[in-house]
C-alpha cells in the first residue's frame, strides 16, 4: 500500500494477565525489523511482574517503545484502580504516551467513559494521553478535557465516515466551532488494516472535513509528528499519517 505513510503506529493489548511480557518481545521485535512503526506495549494490571514489566516497555536502555495501550472493552478493569498507579506514573516519568480506548463507542461497558476516565486525570494531570475515535460517543465531553488537559490529543479512527459500526458518528456540521477549538490536538487514524472499508476512504474523510487546508494538514500529520516527537527529514518532504 502506498499512501504516503512515512510513519505508523503498532497497538496490542494484553486481554488477560500474565500474557503481556511475550506479546511485548514480539513488539519490540518487530520495531527493530521496522524502524518507521511506532510500536507500543501492553500491560495487565493482574501481572506478577506488572512494576518490573512496565520499566522494561518504556526505558529507553531497554525496550524503549513509545508507550503502552490499553482497550477497556476489551479487558476487565477500570481505568482508576490503583494497580494502574506504577503504569501511569511510569508513563509520565519517562514522557511516554498512554493510548487508551476509553469512550463509550462502538461498543460500552462498565469501564469507559468521561466519568470513568475523569478521576485519573485529575490524579496524573500530565499524562500524555491519545483518545481513540475523537472519544466516541461523548465527543464534547472529551472535547472539554483539553481545557485543563492540553497533552490529551484525539484521533479519528472510524467516526469520520458512514461504515455502519459507529451508531452515532461524529458529525462536523453539528460539532464544527468545538472541533476547531481542539484543531491542535486530533490526529489521522485509521485502525487499519482491522477497518470494515477501503483505506483511502479515512484519508478521503479527512479532506471532506469543512475546514481550512491548514487545519487538514495539522490533521493529517502535523499534530502526530509534535505529538509523536517526531523530527526525522522525511517529515519535511511528505505527508504522515498513523
Amino acid at each position: 500500500m502506498n499512501q504516503g505513510v512515512s510513519h505508523y503506529t503498532i497497538l496490542n493489548y494484553a486481554h488477560k494477565p500474565g500474557i503481556s511480557r511475550e506479546m511485548n518481545n514480539w513488539t519490540y521485535d518487530f520495531s527493530q525489523k521496522h524502524p518507521e512503526a511506532l510500536c507500543f506495549g501492553t500491560i495487565h494490571p493482574q501481572d506478577p511482574y506488572l512494576g518490573e514489566e512496565i520499566e522494561r516497555v518504556l526505558a529507553d536502555d531497554q525496550l524503549g517503545l513509545h508507550g503502552i495501550k490499553l482497550q477497556l472493552l476489551v479487558t476487565d478493569f477500570d481505568p482508576d484502580i490503583p494497580e494502574l498507579d506504577v503504569v501511569y506514573e511510569s508513563l509520565i516519568r519517562h514522557g511516554k504516551i498512554l493510548v487508551m480506548h476509553s469512550g463509550t463507542g462502538p461498543g460500552s461497558n462498565e469501564h469507559v467513559g468521561i466519568k470513568k476516565l475523569l478521576p485519573v486525570l485529575d490524579r496524573y494531570p500530565d499524562l500524555r494521553l491519545q483518545v481513540p475515535h475523537l472519544g466516541c460517543y461523548e465527543y464534547l465531553e472529551f472535547f472539554d478535557l483539553v481545557k485543563d488537559h492540553p497533552s490529551v490529543q484525539f484521533d479519528t479512527a472510524m467516526v469520520l465516515m458512514n461504515h455502519g459500526i459507529f451508531s452515532d458518528r461524529f458529525d462536523p456540521d453539528t460539532m464544527l466551532d468545538a472541533f476547531l477549538e481542539i484543531q491542535d490536538h486530533v490526529m489521522f487514524g485509521s485502525d487499519f488494516p482491522n477497518i470494515p472499508y477501503d483505506y483511502t476512504l479515512a484519508l478521503q474523510s479527512i479532506d471532506a472535513l469543512p475546514v481550512s487546508d491548514a487545519v487538514k494538514e495539522k490533521i493529517a500529520w502535523k499534530n502526530a509528528a509534535r505529538f509523536y516527537n517526531l523530527t526525522d527529514d522525511a517529515l519535511l518532504t511528505e505527508k504522515m499519517v498513523s
